[in-house]
């Protein structure tokens, strides 16, 4: 039987959820059966307005600058019916994006989180870190747009989908990831 597992990136103003605020947020549903994602089963990409202007330290990372943003809002039910069909969310960094997205939907505190970057030991297997761009040129998958919400979700689906000769038979990263407990809900996000 199969599962469904959202992938889910957000591109921020700034590195904390308590100041900074999400200008793009993009999610893939994918259908996860026989140890793999074998088919994207739904997607949602779009850019918020912030309240400030983008700092130009994001726009040099992400490419996003604030005539792409000025008058766009995201579709939080949406978002959150994408999330409610989920049976786990992956994000590489959760506790960042999770941070975030909670703050746009409380909801999204009690849903199973996992992450890719903490709960994958990529030093075990023999990567000199775990950041995403680096593990993607590792695995010789092909990225079109770093750092762009729906684009990262897509290509993490993509990495998680390899094997790796340390895991067991059959196993994949995402397979791996999936036996693991989710992470544990932040009790001081709620309130």
């Amino acid at each position: 039987m199969s599962k469904h597992i959202a992938f889910i990136d957000v591109e921020t103003t700034g590195m904390s959820s308590a100041t900074s605020e999400v200008i793009e947020l993009g999610i893939m549903l994918g259908e996860y059966e026989n140890n793999r994602i074998s088919r994207i089963a739904e997607e949602y990409c779009e850019f918020q307005e912030p309240f400030f202007s983008i700092p130009s330290t994001i726009t040099n990372i992400t490419g996003i600058h604030d005539n792409m943003v000025r008058g766009k809002v995201l579709d939080l039910d949406k978002i959150l019916s994408i999330l409610q069909k989920a049976d786990g969310i992956i994000a590489h960094n959760a506790t960042f994006d999770r941070g975030f997205v909670s703050k746009l939907l409380p909801e999204t505190l009690e849903m199973d989180w996992y992450c890719s970057v903490r709960q994958i030991k990529w030093k075990e297997y023999g990567f000199e870190n775990g950041k995403l761009q680096q593990l993607l040129r590792s695995h010789r998958i092909d990225v079109k747009h770093a750092h762009r919400a729906l684009d990262d979700a897509k290509n993490l689906a993509t990495l998680l989908n390899f094997s790796h000769p340390l895991l067991a038979t059959d196993a994949t990263y995402i397979s791996y990831l999936m036996d693991k407990n989710p992470l544990k809900k932040p009790v001081n996000l709620r309130n």
